[in-house]
Formats: C-alpha cells, sequence, structure tokens
C-alpha cells in the first residue's frame, strides 16, 4: 500500500472523531439546527445474549491467537499521554503512517501484559483537550480497556485494508450516563461509550455543503475526512435504536444500542449488519470500511465518565 493510501486511512478515523462533537477549532457551516437534530425512523435494537456472545468471541479469539499480526514488531500502540506526546504533539503517529491491519486485535488476547494490543492508535483530538485516559484491566474475569474521561475527550483507533462491510460485535460497559449530554446539539455532544466504523466512498459526488466542510476540515487541520462514519453509542437522552445526525454534518450518524441507566454497570453484548444499519443511517448502500475505533469523551459536558470496551470483532 502506497503512503498516500497509508495515510488516507489514517486520517479517515481522525475525521471520525473531528466531527464527533470535539473538534472546537473546526469552522462550521450555516445549517438549520432542526435538520441537524433530526433523528432517522429507528433502526433495529441490537443487544444479544452475552453467553451467545462469549462463545461466538471465544471461537474467534482462538482463530486469531493462531496467526501472528503481520508486521507487528514494526507496530506501535501508545496507551499513555507520554507515549501519546511521543508519537507526536497532535496525537498523530510520528511516521504519520501505521501500517493497516487485516483484521482487529482483539483485548483479551494481547501478548504485552498490560498495554494495548499492538495495532490500536492513540488518537488526540485537538492539542487543547485533555485526552481521556485509556488502560489495560482485568474486570469481571476478562481483560478489557479501561476508560477515564474527565471533561476529556481522545480515543484509540486501528486503521485497516479495506474490505466489505458485514457484522461486527463488541461488549462494553459503563459505570453511568451523562445526564446533561445530548448527542443532537453539538455543546452537548458528549457520550460514555462510542464504537465508529470509517468507509471509503466518492466525495466528488455528495452535495456541495458536504464538500465544502471536508475542504474546511482539510485546511483547517490538515487531514481529511473519511467518506461516512457510522457510530454506534451509549446514549442519555434518546430512544434505543434511534438514529441520530451528528450536529456538525450529515456525513456522520449515531446509532443508540443502549440508553439510560437501565443497564449500567452492566456488560452489554452487541451484534450489528453494519450494511443494513448504514442504509438505515445514510439511505444508501456503504463503501468499503477503512478504520474502527473507540472513544470516551466528556469535553462538551465538562463531566465525568468511567467505562470498559471488551472485544471488538469483523465478520
Amino acid at each position: 500500500m502506497t503512503a498516500k493510501k497509508s495515510r488516507l486511512v489514517l486520517t479517515g478515523a481522525a475525521g471520525a472523531l473531528l466531527l464527533a462533537g470535539c473538534a472546537a477549532t473546526l469552522p462550521e457551516l450555516s445549517i438549520p439546527s432542526g435538520d441537524a437534530a433530526a433523528a432517522a425512523p429507528l433502526a433495529a435494537t441490537s443487544a444479544i445474549d452475552c453467553q451467545a456472545f462469549t462463545a461466538r468471541m471465544a471461537a474467534h479469539a482462538t482463530a486469531q491467537a493462531g496467526a501472528a499480526v503481520a508486521g507487528s514488531d514494526a507496530l506501535t500502540a501508545a496507551s499513555t499521554p507520554a507515549e501519546q506526546a511521543e508519537a507526536g504533539g497532535d496525537g498523530e503517529p510520528a511516521d504519520a503512517s501505521p501500517p493497516t491491519l487485516a483484521t482487529l486485535p482483539l483485548f483479551s488476547i494481547s501478548p504485552r501484559r498490560g498495554q494495548l494490543p499492538v495495532g490500536w492508535q492513540p488518537w488526540t483530538i485537538n492539542r487543547n483537550k485533555i485526552p481521556t485516559s485509556y488502560s489495560m484491566a482485568e474486570v469481571d474475569q476478562r481483560v478489557v480497556v479501561h476508560a477515564k474521561a474527565d471533561s476529556s475527550a481522545s480515543g484509540l483507533y486501528v486503521p485497516l485494508r479495506e474490505r466489505d462491510p458485514g457484522m461486527v460485535r463488541w461488549t462494553w460497559k459503563t459505570s453511568g450516563i451523562i445526564r446533561n449530554a445530548d448527542n443532537s446539539d453539538g455543546p452537548r455532544e458528549d457520550s460514555p461509550l462510542r464504537l465508529f466504523v470509517a468507509f471509503d466512498g466518492d466525495k466528488g459526488a455528495l452535495p456541495l455543503k458536504d464538500q465544502l466542510m471536508y475542504e474546511m476540515a482539510r485546511l483547517t487541520t490538515g487531514r481529511e475526512m473519511p467518506y461516512a462514519t457510522l457510530m454506534y453509542i451509549w446514549g442519555g437522552q434518546r430512544a434505543e435504536g434511534a438514529v441520530v445526525k451528528n450536529p456538525h454534518t450529515d456525513r456522520v450518524r449515531m446509532i443508540v444500542v443502549d440508553s439510560g441507566m437501565k443497564h449500567a454497570n452492566e456488560w452489554r453484548c452487541h451484534e450489528r449488519d453494519l450494511r443494513a444499519d448504514y442504509r438505515k443511517a445514510f439511505g444508501a448502500d456503504p463503501g468499503r470500511v477503512i478504520a474502527v475505533g473507540i472513544m470516551t469523551d466528556t469535553d462538551n459536558t465538562r463531566s465525568k465518565a468511567e467505562a470498559w470496551y471488551g472485544d471488538i470483532a469483523l465478520d
């Protein structure tokens, strides 16, 4: 893969984070607030029995454990603010072109005790933002990523070799919701848990206002946004299944898969059809998947959140 292509995949994940309501330096187009806050019809709910989830993930982990990640010695996965600083002041890895992977490294079988699996990259949204803390932890007899946010925002992601969208499966848990958050309102657009999937596509076919947004983002940040981003969130204001437009651009759509306090402090297991969800959110067929990531953010509401991410798998 050329350096240019690697750069595109890297910055694709960046764009998803930039438009999650956290990029304070990104100018906004004039979009009617009513349209920005509108929610699409409900998507299907996705919570599945965690015993079934565990069995499927065990088979997936066995298969992944038997295959070495190509070029793993050359990959880096910083997990502390100090390591992030070494990677680059704006959160970008020093070489700006991390290798793309064929599969998502599982948290539960990381060969480096106490460190993120090789391949997961840190992403700092903005130099002026406090980064969210991510660390490996053993919780409820499983190895997971522990996220702690305090008026902060940053994420982790894996740049992937382009692949057709299939099923995505994951488990997560939060200690509580962000009570004053509202994902349709920019100044309150936070979430204790997010899983995002970035897609490629033909940007030249988009409406002019979207092309202007892409150009402004490129000029302002030096990075390109992905064609489209689908984000699964734990919401506080919307019902499960709600499809919410990002308040800054309609190229990011959020699907609320958990909501409220009913299942706080419980592991929730999900299985989603990326193609079906993309069609529901964007009304079109998806392009190829180019990155997957996670993020816990509380910078807009100036609040605190604690959450845990278990294994994530693409089929």
